[in-house]
């Protein structure tokens, strides 16, 4: 996920602003330019059957511009060609962004929202594909990934749609071309409590009513709960279900056990009456959760395993990078030359090298927020710096950061490479240190036993996970390695490290201790061993 959406919930006020927005879109109609229907006459207006082959063709040339817009230049563009703002279209448009995640201005929010979509596997039985969008905070962006597997006939056939995005009439499209080859959307399924896979949910239901929508156990909102609808899911009755828990899916619990842990009883009546989803015979799953905060939240999440093609299927549990940008960051490329800087003096040129640096810079930020290798520059002077600009680079934070600041300066040219190269480790799963030092640190029985039963359970070979790099080769050994961090014991003194070096946990760290105190999570039971206190730039402040 993008962690930081994570801390900013762990702090009631800005749970509150979250929510807030997010509930607040689904009492206005939909505001899309393209309506449902206007996208099905556009996409087909004088009615006539295509052959098979026209839509394959069409579907991989829409899939293709993406790709062609972001290949990689071999070497310096010039910067009036490749640092222009792109131009919104209507077709990357989605008016409700700046409503649904309120007050932060989020990339893909307030600015235009592409969608790169990859085609993992479709060998005319089995289909998976991926769309990307956008979303990050003042130029810290990572992908947002929703996944759509094709069911066999056993499983009721069409397709099965995992976390779904901000129906974009550029994805629509993609999407309703996918229906014309292999059937209709049938389900939605939101695997997560986290808020940007969820407020996307109803705003992309809409588009396909027909389809059962399958929701996370454990949603919650502040200060109040508030039923799914004010997300603006339409979907009612048989055709809006609670997942069941996986152990009554294994057998591990009754069908009586299973109606008494079920809240509402809209749900418990369907769960009662139709209590297995009818894909299940292609997809299986395993949940976790949900884990309780102590103050307000939860965190849920749910790892489906594709049989047929071994896969299995997260949100935010494990994640891969690499130094090459994911397509959807390089489909813009002046967020990556912002952070390639080293100041905000630098001018710099638009090459491969440019991007990885920019790139491994933007995962540093995105992943540990406070970066042991920058210098903060007092606002003032940043403030001052940011009027004097080259105007070569003022494009560079345009819809992204405001005024074009770039408070900070970086240690030496490429210092941070080895930092970079620690959270890495060449693509190395890895459990985000949002995760492993504020959430899951403070329930890692439950969190090793959810991880145990899918390593035992799924014998799969590659793993999709909700945000940065995409389709990883990986098996249970590498999904369960990842969680390493969780296995450390404070009773015998025994340790296994984050994967960021001590020195870029510092305001990890820092929040953790402070959330603890103030009574928001538990107080960490494994990760407070780390030598992050010492060696952090609040280390002095820590130790007192």
């Amino acid at each position: 996920m993008q962690p930081l959406t994570y801390l900013l919930l762990l702090l009631p006020p800005n749970i509150f602003a979250f929510h807030g927005g997010s509930a607040a879109f689904s009492s206005s109609p939909r505001l899309h330019s393209l309506s449902p229907t206007a996208l099905l006459s556009q996409d087909n207006a004088d009615n006539t059957p295509r052959a098979q082959t026209s839509r394959r063709a069409v579907l991989q040339l829409l899939q293709s511009l993406p790709v062609m817009a972001t290949a990689s230049p071999s070497s310096a563009i010039a910067l009036d060609t490749v640092l222009s703002v792109p131009p919104q279209t209507k077709q990357t448009t989605w008016p409700l962004g700046k409503v649904a995640f309120s007050l932060l201005p989020l990339a893909g929010s307030y600015s235009r929202r592409a969608t790169v979509m990859e085609t993992i596997i479709d060998d005319g039985v089995n289909g998976i594909w991926t769309f990307d969008q956008l979303q990050g905070v003042v130029n810290v962006n990572v992908p947002v990934r929703m996944t759509v597997v094709k069911l066999s006939p056993a499983a009721g056939g069409g397709l099965w749609v995992h976390n779904p995005l901000a129906p974009t009439p550029q994805l629509i499209q993609q999407i309703k071309l996918l229906e014309q080859t292999h059937g209709p959307v049938r389900h939605i399924v939101l695997g997560t409590v986290a808020l940007e896979h969820k407020a996307t949910l109803g705003p992309f239901a809409q588009y396909f009513s027909r389809a059962t929508v399958w929701i996370q156990p454990g949603q919650w909102s502040f200060p109040v709960q508030l039923p799914i609808e004010f997300l603006g899911v339409t979907q009612n009755n048989d055709k809006l279900r609670i997942l069941p828990s996986s152990q009554y899916l294994h057998g591990n619990r009754s069908l009586e056990e299973e109606l008494s842990s079920i809240r509402e009883k809209r749900y418990k009546y369907w769960a009662k009456r139709d209590p297995m989803p009818e894909w299940i015979i292609d997809i299986d799953y395993e949940t976790l959760g949900p884990l309780q905060f102590q103050s307000v939240g939860a965190y849920s999440e749910s790892a489906f395993y594709i049989k047929s093609k071994k896969t299995l299927i997260v949100t935010d549990c494990v994640c891969s990078v690499t130094k090459t940008p994911p397509k959807i960051i390089a489909e813009d490329a002046r967020a990556l030359l912002y952070h390639a800087r080293d100041s905000i003096d630098d001018v710099v040129v638009d090459d491969d090298a440019t991007r990885e640096k920019g790139w491994r810079r933007m995962v540093q930020f995105g992943l540990v927020f406070f970066p042991s290798q920058i210098e903060v520059v007092p606002l003032n002077r940043a403030i001052a710096k940011a009027g004097a600009i080259d105007p070569s680079m003022k494009s560079l934070g345009v819809g992204g950061v405001p005024g074009n600041l770039y408070p900070w300066t970086w240690n030496d040219n490429n210092a941070d490479l080895a930092n970079f190269n620690a959270i890495s480790q060449n693509g190395k799963l890895f459990c985000p240190p949002i995760l492993t030092k504020l959430i899951l640190d403070r329930e890692p029985e439950k969190t090793l036993d959810w991880v145990d039963r899918i390593s035992k359970r799924f014998a799969f070979t590659h793993l999709i996970p909700g945000h940065l790099n995409n389709y990883v080769k990986a098996g249970p050994k590498e999904f369960s390695n990842a969680f390493d961090p969780l296995r450390s014991n404070p009773r015998n003194g025994k340790v296994f490290p984050q994967r960021a070096l001590p020195e870029d946990l510092a305001l990890l760290q820092e929040a953790s201790d402070l959330l603890s105190k103030f009574g928001v999570v538990a107080q960490s039971k494994v990760c407070d061993l780390e030598p992050a206190r010492q060696a952090s730039r609040f280390a002095t402040r820590s130790l007192k």
